[in-house]
C-alpha cells in the first residue's frame, strides 16, 4: 500500500502534504538538529538569529527541498571592516600605511590637502573615520604613491605583525571575530563559495584574507587604486598613481560583485555604522529566491565598541527589508579568540 499524502495540524491549521514534501520536511527537521548537536557556531549564544542561521543553511543545501539551492548559486559575501574585524580605532587597512604617509606627502605636498590625509597627518582620527571609505581610500593611495604593487604588499604583514590592538591585546591580524570566522566555515562546509567585498583596498585585503578569515586572495573585491605599468631595473612593473579607480562602497558594491561574479549572492554580512552594505543587503534580498542577510550591530562598550549612525539609517533599513541584525552584546559569547 503506497501512502499519497498525509495531514498534519500545525498553529492551528490543516495542511495537506505529499509523501515526498513530508520526507523532504524531515530531512529538514533531522539536518536542523544534526546542526545543533555538534554546535558549529560555538561562539553564538542560542538565540533566534543564531537559529534562523542554521535554518537556512540547512534549507538551501538540503537537495530536493523546496528551498534548495545548487552549489553554483550558493554564494555569500561579507563585508571586512566592522563585519569580520574591528574597524575602531581606524580600520586594519591603515595600520600598514602610516609610515609612509609622511614621506610621500613631503614628496607630493598635493596628498597632504586631500582631507583624510591632512586629518590623519594631525592624528585626528575622529575625522578620519569620519570620511569613511572614501577617506579611507585616498590615505592609502597617498601612502602608496608611486610603489609598485610588490613592495606594497611586502609591507603590508610585517608591519601588522609589529602593531597591536590595544583593546584586544593580540597582533591586529589575531582580531577576527571568532563567531563570524565560524559563520564562513560553516558555509564553506555547506557549498557555499564566500567572497569578500570590502571598501578596504584589495592589495591590502588580499594579503591578510587566507590567514584571518580562511577566504583566498582570488576571492577578495575591494576598492582599486589605479595603477600603471612601468619599467623598472628592465623589468615591467606596476605602479599605484595614488589615486582611487573605484570606490568600493555603498551603491558600488553590487557593482562590484556583479563585475567579479556575475551572479546576486544569496549570504550578505555587513555592518551598522557607515552606511556602506545596505545597497548589497537589497540587491541580495532582492534576487529571485532564497536569501539571508546580517547586520552587524556593534552595541558592545565592553567587549568591543559602541557606535552608530546618527540617523539609524542601517538599522532602520534592516527593519524595513528584513535583514537579520546580529547584537555582539546579545548574540555572541565570544568577540575575538584569544
Amino acid at each position: 500500500m503506497s501512502v499519497q499524502s498525509t495531514r498534519f495540524s500545525q498553529n492551528g491549521t490543516w495542511r495537506d502534504l505529499s509523501l515526498s514534501g513530508l520526507v523532504m520536511m524531515i530531512a529538514v527537521i533531522i539536518s536542523t538538529q544534526a546542526f545543533a548537536q555538534t554546535d558549529a557556531l560555538p561562539s553564538w549564544n542560542d538565540t533566534a538569529t543564531k537559529k534562523a542561521i542554521v535554518e537556512f543553511v540547512t534549507k538551501v543545501s538540503t537537495e530536493g527541498g523546496a528551498d534548495f539551492v545548487p552549489t553554483a548559486d550558493r554564494i555569500a559575501a561579507f563585508d571586512m571592516d566592522g563585519t569580520l574585524t574591528p574597524e575602531h580605532p581606524m580600520p586594519i587597512a591603515l595600520i600598514p600605511v602610516l609610515a609612509d604617509i609622511k614621506e610621500n606627502v613631503a614628496k607630493n605636498p598635493l596628498l597632504g590637502a586631500r582631507p583624510a590625509v591632512a586629518a590623519l597627518l594631525k592624528g585626528d582620527l575622529k575625522t578620519v573615520l569620519a570620511q569613511g571609505e572614501d577617506g579611507q581610500a585616498d590615505i592609502i593611495a597617498a601612502a602608496t604613491d608611486g610603489k609598485t604593487t610588490e613592495e606594497v604588499a611586502a609591507n603590508v604583514r610585517p608591519m601588522l605583525d609589529k602593531a597591536i590592538s590595544e583593546k584586544f591585546g593580540v597582533p591586529y591580524t589575531k582580531t577576527t571575530y571568532k563567531p563570524m570566522r565560524e559563520l564562513i566555515d560553516l558555509l564553506s562546509a555547506n557549498g557555499f563559495t564566500v567572497y569578500i567585498c570590502s571598501g578596504s583596498p584589495i592589495l591590502f585585503t588580499r594579503e591578510i584574507s587566507d590567514e584571518m578569515f580562511g577566504i583566498p586572495p582570488e576571492h577578495v573585491m575591494g576598492t582599486w587604486l589605479e595603477t600603471k605599468v612601468e619599467e623598472r631595473d628592465g623589468k615591467t612593473v606596476l605602479v599605484y598613481t595614488g589615486n582611487v579607480g573605484h570606490l568600493n562602497d555603498k551603491e558600488g558594491k553590487p557593482v562590484t560583485i556583479n563585475l567579479a561574479i556575475g551572479k546576486r549572492p544569496i549570504f550578505i554580512g555587513g555592518n551598522e555604522g557607515g552606511r556602506g552594505d545596505i545597497a548589497m543587503m537589497r540587491w541580495s534580498k532582492d534576487r529571485n529566491g532564497p536569501s539571508f542577510q546580517i547586520l552587524i550591530n556593534h552595541d558592545d562598550a565592553e567587549r568591543e565598541f559602541v557606535y552608530s549612525e546618527s540617523d539609524n539609517y542601517s538599522l532602520d533599513a534592516a527593519k524595513q527589508f528584513g535583514f537579520h541584525v546580529v547584537s555582539m552584546k546579545d548574540d555572541w559569547k565570544e568577540i575575538v579568540g584569544k
